[in-house]
């Protein structure tokens, strides 16, 4: 089995395209640039052979100055979008990442590959303004910035035509930029966790997500065919395993993230019987309980044994730069995973 490590950005939504000037300082590369290289040596010392990373996240940076998306009048808490080209900027920066890769898996070095994934379920939510501007100054003395939106871009999943305006302008582009590194490609993720946003694969009953199943079912699929035509295979990180039985979305590498909370058992070879089907992401914490382990071992080297033993190909921890609830990347976790690589046999990637 192999392992992976959820990356997942180094800052979230603008890791790809100029963020606001007045978080970047003036840069014109993204503040990963400077750091990735050390990274990837050190999990490839620690056996670690896939990379997960979003890359618009909550599209801060696709759709800015007029492009971005705007209150919907009509629609009271809606928000309109009409998907603009992907910047050059951005293209550019995924281009980098790549070619950072790249160099990293040169001169027989061990494999690494990415799986970049395309959107985050916020990229569906309502919009925010985060950056403030001080003119014209407001009562506080300063007013939102209506060129910076996190969030407000659903129309590019929901409408039909914005659907293909989107995946022509932005997903067929970054597809091109990656048959020039095929080889340091693991798959092509779409969307991560969409139940959260979809109806009728939300886990609560009586929620009112913003996304039809329909739509999204539409997205995914055409999504696919694309990445597929490209010669990738695609995924989508599902937030749970019960929804991602519950869509019935078949993808080539099938993906769930397992935060089990004490109540869920693990079982990979019966969520999609006959594909593989991988743990996109899964606590570093031992606070988020796996009960079909003994209490006294939850470690992430436990938690990868048993992934192995219910044949998953891949498991991916959650997380090295993200800070919340699930994420504990310590000294022991590495080692965790360093002595895991270790016993695994040599194979080609």
């Amino acid at each position: 089995m192999r392992v992976g490590v959820n990356y997942p950005w180094f800052d979230y939504g603008w890791d790809f395209g100029l963020g606001p000037a007045a978080w970047r300082g003036g840069r014109t590369t993204p503040r990963w640039a400077d750091a990735v290289d050390g990274h990837l040596r050190h999990f490839q010392r620690l056996g670690i052979s896939v990379v997960r990373w979003f890359v618009l996240a909550d599209g801060l940076t696709y759709g800015i100055d007029a492009d971005a998306p705007a209150p919907d009048p009509a629609a009271p808490g809606g928000w309109r979008f009409d998907p603009p080209p992907l910047s050059h900027e951005c293209l550019e920066h995924f281009d980098e990442l790549l070619g950072r890769f790249a160099v990293a898996c040169a001169d027989g070095r061990p494999s690494i590959q990415l799986l970049p994934v395309l959107i985050d379920f916020h990229f569906c939510g309502p919009g925010a303004r985060p950056v403030q501007t001080h003119e014209p100054a407001g009562p506080s003395g300063a007013v939102e910035d209506p060129r910076w939106v996190k969030q407000g871009r659903a129309e590019a999943v929901i409408d039909a035509v914005k659907r293909q305006q989107f995946l022509d302008r932005v997903l067929e582009p970054l597809l091109r930029v990656s048959g020039r590194h095929g080889d340091v490609i693991y798959a092509w993720e779409l969307i991560n966790e969409p139940d959260w946003v979809t109806g009728g694969w939300h886990s609560h009953p009586f929620a009112r997500p913003p996304v039809q199943e329909a739509a999204m079912r539409a997205f995914i699929e055409d999504g696919a065919r694309r990445v597929r035509q490209a010669g990738f295979k695609a995924t989508v990180g599902f937030a749970s395993a019960r929804s991602l039985r519950k869509s019935g979305i078949a993808m080539d590498i099938d993906q769930f993230h397992h935060y089990p909370g004490g109540a869920r058992w693990l079982n990979c070879g019966e969520v999609a019987p006959g594909r593989p089907c991988i743990i996109g992401e899964f606590a570093t914490t031992p606070a988020d309980v796996w009960p079909d382990m003994p209490l006294q071992s939850q470690r992430v080297l436990d938690r990868l044994r048993l992934a192995r033993d219910l044949t998953c190909p891949l498991a991916i921890p959650w997380s090295f730069l993200a800070r919340d609830r699930h994420t504990d990347w310590s000294p022991e976790v590495e080692r965790d995973i360093e002595t895991f690589t270790g016993e695994e046999p040599s194979v080609e990637r």
